[in-house]
């Protein structure tokens, strides 16, 4: 479910294309990312088909398993992983400029952590936070692509999770160049994402 917010506070981030789910891959619509900021929930990240409006929206799971359908029209591996890769580092820094020119007061101290909590809330991913030394870990009970996936019937769940982790390193690099993202390496393991502020060197 996404969360309904004003039409004041709705920013489009990025427009990509739609495609379809049978052997020819054709371009059906297109769909914008879109950020909100909803008072009670703060901000959040989903999909909507231009001038469609809430009954069209999808939650971020979505969107990057749709893109990843679309990236399959190059028929090409690597080339499908580099346009998952260059689409999650753009939405990145659109999210991270987003962020930077409308920073709540209580994101001020750590807007990187709050960036990556929005990103796993608008995944409809649940998760606890837990501090080891630097490093501030996100661990998800299972994993959303995976649900989303089964839901919608769209399967390219490794192509989408490249994207996110992409989308979330060039998040956190943009916002706060000397943290460290780690997400996991595959879908189907060990859920954590965290974010990590390397020792400085004397």
């Amino acid at each position: 479910m996404v969360t309904q917010v004003s039409e004041r506070r709705i920013t489009p981030l990025y427009r990509y294309l739609l495609a379809s789910a049978d052997m020819y891959y054709c371009e059906v619509n297109q769909r914008d990312v879109c950020v909100g900021d909803a008072p009670r929930t703060g901000l959040h990240i989903w999909g909507e088909i231009p001038g469609g409006g809430p009954v069209t929206a999808v939650n971020l799971c979505q969107v990057f398993l749709e893109y990843a359908m679309y990236c399959q029209t190059w028929r090409d591996s690597s080339k499908a992983y580099q346009n998952m890769q260059a689409f999650g580092e753009r939405l990145g820094k659109a999210l991270a400029r987003y962020i930077q020119d409308s920073v709540p007061a209580e994101m001020a101290v750590n807007p990187s952590a709050y960036a990556l909590q929005y990103v796993l809330e608008s995944m409809n991913a649940h998760f606890t936070i837990g501090q080891v030394g630097p490093e501030l870990r996100f661990s998800l009970a299972d994993c959303p692509l995976l649900e989303t996936a089964r839901c919608t019937g769209l399967m390219e769940v490794e192509l989408a999770h490249h994207g996110i982790r992409s989308l979330c390193q060039s998040l956190i690099h943009f916002i706060d160049p000397d943290l460290v993202v780690c997400a996991p390496p595959e879908a189907r393991v060990a859920h954590i994402f965290s974010v990590i502020k390397p020792p400085v060197c004397a």
